[in-house]
């Protein structure tokens, strides 16, 4: 039995084989893709030559459990490496059930333009036909559209530019006459359409290049990450991680040696229970010699998960001059609450604590709502900049 390194092509085939139960033409071959650290935490799979059907080692002790969370682990992996996983033989190959599994998440990391055209490729590469639209013979055409039904619907073709649309996606002829329309209609009242929060059509896809590396904000949690770019007000920014205290470690000094002079930043953290919360600030950090506090017109608080049932959730900064608070021995403070307060080595003790609401304020806001009690211990917390950050020289 040997063992291999995941990537894209190894990733798609366990997803498709598992889901689908599909049947192999290799006899000859046995494969173990580890659990390594490091290796994505995928579960233990083989392939057997005596059944000729991928099979799940199941590593935990209810089956289905395990089952599902590996093809959750694919989707993840997948989505993440969205890019180079539609460029490979592997997802062409797919059946078009497990293609439309695949395109109907909300966490495959394309722009919809990207997710037509890899959609595009894989039905010529199921027709048979290599030539450009344009070259297209009808009966080339009539192949391609037959492996595109009942997959287009699921291309969320509202999304896409006008000028792709109308120069990659209607010459093939694939797209329905009153889904044509419909797009045409949504170019011109966008806002009009935008009413209709519900339709899945009008939703873009969670890219996981908006904070690239954060195992806080992964998998299920993806979509917090548009979200926070929401509250920032800038949809496409992406970020970069600066500090994370499990790797960095969760002293103060720490904190302080990979934050300081830094701005904007992003603090999101992750309590004992799940919880998700933390704060904005477009100031930067610093350490001085005594605690003292930074003013801003910017800064809020957030919930992103709580035990509570409320929903993510801002808390805009009301006490203006009390914004965030710079200790040498304490990590980030917001608010002269304080209403969020992450101590030194916050991992082993429950000296940091939420005051909230003092001076940020909004709807459910409370002293449990960031972290689910008062005084709380805190698993890890990260720490975002843009990628090109503003220094405190400029300020």
């Amino acid at each position: 039995m040997k063992f291999v390194k995941l990537d894209q092509s190894s990733t798609l085939s366990s997803f498709d084989n598992i889901t689908f139960s599909r049947r192999i033409t290799d006899a000859n071959s046995r494969v173990l893709i580890s659990n390594n650290a490091g290796e994505n935490g995928f579960l233990g799979l083989s392939l057997f030559p005596s059944s000729f059907t991928y099979r799940v080692h199941l590593c935990a002790p209810a089956g289905k459990v395990a089952c599902s969370s590996f093809i959750e682990r694919c989707f993840a992996f997948i989505g993440e490496n969205a890019l180079d996983t539609v460029k490979t033989t592997a997802f062409c190959t797919l059946p078009k059930d497990a293609l439309v599994k695949l395109i109907s998440s909300d966490y495959l990391a394309l722009e919809e333009e990207d997710v037509w055209r890899a959609v595009l490729n894989w039905a010529k590469y199921q027709a048979g036909v290599t030539q450009p639209t344009q070259h297209w013979t009808e009966e080339e055409r009539v192949r391609v559209c037959q492996h595109l039904s009942g997959v287009i619907h699921h291309v969320r073709l509202l999304l896409i530019d006008s000028q792709v649309f109308a120069e990659e996606v209607e010459p093939t002829g694939a797209v329905p006459i009153e889904l044509s329309l419909e797009r045409y209609r949504y170019a011109a009242l966008p806002n009009k359409f935008a009413e209709i929060c519900t339709d899945k059509r009008l939703q873009p896809r969670v890219s996981p290049f908006l904070f690239p590396g954060s195992q806080i904000l992964s998998r299920d949690k993806m979509g917090s990450q548009r979200l926070l770019n929401q509250w920032y007000g800038v949809a496409k920014q992406s970020w970069r991680l600066i500090y994370r205290a499990s790797s960095h470690g969760y002293s103060a000094a720490s904190f302080h040696r990979h934050c300081d002079n830094i701005s904007p930043t992003y603090v999101i953290v992750l309590g004992m229970r799940g919880e998700i919360c933390g704060g904005f600030s477009d100031s930067p950090w610093s350490k001085p010699a005594k605690a003292h506090y930074v003013s801003s017109e910017k800064a809020f608080l957030f919930t992103l998960a709580n035990n509570e049932d409320v929903p993510p959730t801002k808390f805009d900064i009301v006490k203006k001059s009390f914004a965030t608070c710079h200790h040498p021995d304490i990590g980030p403070i917001f608010g002269a609450g304080a209403d969020l307060l992450i101590s030194s080595n916050c991992n082993v003790n429950k000296e940091s604590y939420s005051n909230l609401p003092h001076s940020y304020e909004g709807d459910h806001a409370s002293n449990t709502v960031l972290m689910g009690d008062y005084h709380f211990s805190v698993v890890d917390y990260e720490v975002f900049t843009t990628n090109h950050p503003v220094s405190k020289s400029n300020h």
